[in-house]
């Protein structure tokens, strides 16, 4: 239903209110939300509503027809922040950020994003695409109301001389030009939206609990709440040091090229394999190839790095600090896009710009320089040290690497001595056990003989059998079953040919680990909120923020507590670091103790209390003394929804439905219903 009168949208308040669980969508402009050098930001052109099984759309700011006045806006801006209302949307991160840049919406503390509840409950959709997935689940016909709507608008633009472009990745593409309709023209679409979403949500809703993932659907809707937050905030950027070391860059690039045409004889493109292989006498041209022959020495090695010292040149500025000054807003401040559904094991993923591969600090690559902290703040980089390493053994229970963990040791020397084999290999075993490596893959690494590696891993496994047999038993667990359960309860499912189950322990342990992050940054949060700070990024393992200055001193035991607070055996242990700058931090060592302070608002550190929209379920997440599954059951004890195991090392005794391995699984398999 078009609402484009006062009038209409007096009618329809009654519903509107009483209805407290709306599903809402934004129409808008284009992807832009914060603006940069290359686009300006994007704005909402109307906002549709479902509630009560109604769907109404609002037009805000068509160019064409009539739009309700924006005097509307006050009213929207409390309704769509309600705090006593759960929205639903889908990418409802979208949409929190455009109704909070665009028309001044308060992010709502509370919403349900279908999009990741169909990621939780089956991570290998072959789309995640709204209108595809609803086509591949008989729901509506969106596509068809997608592609009526595509042709009214290039027509459209067509008789204005508007430029429109029907792929999707133009600027000037058709959904970003919707708003050269009337918005009648559009209500069926945008209303579809929203009917598409609450249907697919009504399915989703019933797989979620035969999985058992109710609750963990909560907190992951409560992450990517601060997720979003974080995006909003962005990493503050130098953009006087961005220039400066573009400068730089370009300076030194020149004369490395120079250097590098001088010992060639001729004119050499440091990024052609072709022409960098014939003057190094190689096969290959990688970066691993040429730090090879560096490290071998001779003849080769002042080739090769002549021809790394050309390439990082040019690349530092390819890379970062050309696309960060087109990227950036106005502010100094890049808001880059994490996504939750990037990864098969829920691992965040980060891009435009992608933050979380900043290179580490050389002579050349000076990038975390330029990211600094705001006015009166400073930067805290808290990282879970040997996170996947703590949490294989935690599984394994392998007396050796526990104690060598828990002593502090240097993991990669004292395995190399105790097993007698190379620094080098014991480092590359060690990162790359989860991942099931084998002997030939391993000696190709290391550049050993095959039977020389074979050697190496069997006595690595002989050290450390706990690997093996847990390799073992995850991998016969997700051919049997066709999942693998992560600590939380969370699950990675192995229903289609590409989710090898050989890969089911490394899917254990790496899902495992981004939800011991995705835990802790939903128990700081509150804490970092209280303090006056901000949480700016997630790397991986690691989590990074900006504290008042003066709430500095209560900020670093409090971040280190909250995120160690696990009772895995061995324990988590987090590193912190702090400083103005992310190139320039300094290790905060917990013996030297901090100074007398206060948290950001005058209280000490006892003070500190989580607001009330924080569930409770996520301040109670823990692990257990023993792994356990999402429903708090040690290893190997069955039970829980359709007889599912909480983890590998047991059977439970009974399967999980009929899914078949080569089948593309669906929300139908789960609910044992057909399609």
């Amino acid at each position: 239903m078009l609402i484009d009168t006062l009038d209409k949208l007096e009618a329809i308040k009654p519903r509107l209110l009483a209805c407290t669980d709306p599903c809402v969508d934004t129409e808008t402009t284009g992807l832009s939300i914060f603006g940069n050098a290359e686009r300006p930001r994007d704005q909402v052109i109307g906002v549709a509503i479902e509630a009560g099984g109604e769907a109404y759309y609002l037009p805000l700011r068509h160019s064409s027809g009539r739009n309700l006045p924006l005097t509307v806006l006050p009213f929207l801006r409390a309704y769509l922040s309600d705090p006593d209302r759960t929205y639903l949307g889908y990418n409802y991160g979208y949409d929190l950020h455009m109704m909070e840049r665009d028309l001044q919406v308060p992010m709502a503390p509370k919403f349900e994003d279908a999009m990741l509840a169909l990621h939780l409950i089956n991570e290998n959709e072959p789309t995640f695409k709204l209108k595809e997935v609803c086509d591949r689940y008989g729901i509506g016909d969106g596509s068809l109301q997608e592609s009526v709507l595509e042709d009214k608008v290039f027509e459209r633009c067509r008789e204005l001389g508007v430029p429109c472009s029907r792929s999707a990745k133009a600027a000037d593409n058709v959904k970003s030009q919707m708003h050269v309709l009337d918005p009648a023209d559009v209500e069926p679409y945008a209303c579809d939206d929203v009917r598409l979403t609450r249907q697919l949500m009504d399915l989703l809703r019933p797989a979620l609990e035969a999985q058992g993932l109710d609750r963990i659907f909560g907190q992951v809707n409560y992450y990517d709440r601060i997720t979003v937050e974080m995006e909003h905030v962005g990493m503050h950027v130098d953009r006087d040091l961005v220039e400066r070391y573009r400068a730089e860059a370009e300076g030194h690039a020149a004369e490395a090229q120079a250097a590098l045409n001088d010992a060639a004889g001729f004119e050499l493109n440091p990024n052609s394999p072709k022409r960098v292989c014939e003057w190094l006498g190689t096969s290959s041209s990688s970066a691993q190839v040429l730090q090879d022959l560096i490290d071998a020495g001779g003849d080769g090695a002042e080739r090769a790095r002549l021809i790394q010292e050309a390439r990082g040149w040019r690349s530092v500025d390819s890379r970062y600090y050309t696309p960060y000054l087109q990227e950036m807003d106005s502010g100094g401040v890049l808001h880059c896009s994490l996504n939750l559904i990037g990864t098969y094991t829920g691992r965040l993923a980060c891009s435009h710009p992608n933050l979380q591969a900043v290179a580490k600090a050389t002579k050349v690559f000076k990038v975390k320089d330029v990211f600094t902290a705001r006015p009166g703040f400073t930067m805290i980089q808290a990282d879970y040290k040997q996170a996947e390493m703590r949490l294989v053994t935690h599984y394994t229970k392998d007396p050796t690497m526990r104690e060598l963990i828990l002593s502090d040791a240097d993991l990669h020397s004292a395995t190399a001595e105790l097993l007698g084999i190379p620094r080098q290999a014991a480092k590359r075993i060690n990162f790359s056990v989860i991942y099931g490596i084998g002997y030939r893959k391993l000696s190709e690494n290391l550049k050993v003989e095959p039977e020389v590696g074979r050697d190496y891993l069997e006595r690595y496994h002989a050290l450390y059998p706990g690997f093996r047999r847990l390799m073992a038993q995850c991998e016969e667990f997700a051919k049997e079953y066709g999942y693998i359960e992560m600590w939380t309860g969370r699950m990675r499912h192995f229903n289609v040919p590409a989710a090898d189950p050989h890969k089911a322990m490394s899917n254990l342990i790496q899902g495992g680990v981004a939800e011991v992050v995705r835990v802790a940054i939903s128990r700081l949060y509150p804490a970092v909120r209280e303090l006056g700070g901000r949480m700016l990024m997630q790397v991986h393992d690691s989590v990074i923020f900006e504290v008042p200055d003066e709430a500095l001193s209560v900020a670093l035991p409090t971040f280190k507590l909250i995120m160690e607070d696990f009772d895995f055996d061995p324990p988590m242990g987090v590193d912190v670091e702090y400083g103005k700058s992310w190139g320039a931090f300094r290790r905060w060592d917990p013996e030297e103790g901090v100074p007398e302070a206060t948290g950001g608002h005058g209280r000490p550190l006892e003070g500190l209390h989580r607001p009330e929209d924080v569930p409770d379920e996520v301040v109670q997440e823990r692990s257990r003394d023993e792994a356990t599954g999402g429903h708090g059951r040690p290893l190997g004890e069955a039970g829980g929804p359709r007889g599912r195991a909480a983890c590998p090392e047991g059977l439970p005794e009974a399967p999980v439905g009929s899914i078949q391995r080569g089948a593309q699984m669906s929300i139908f398999d789960v609910l044992g219903e057909g399609e």
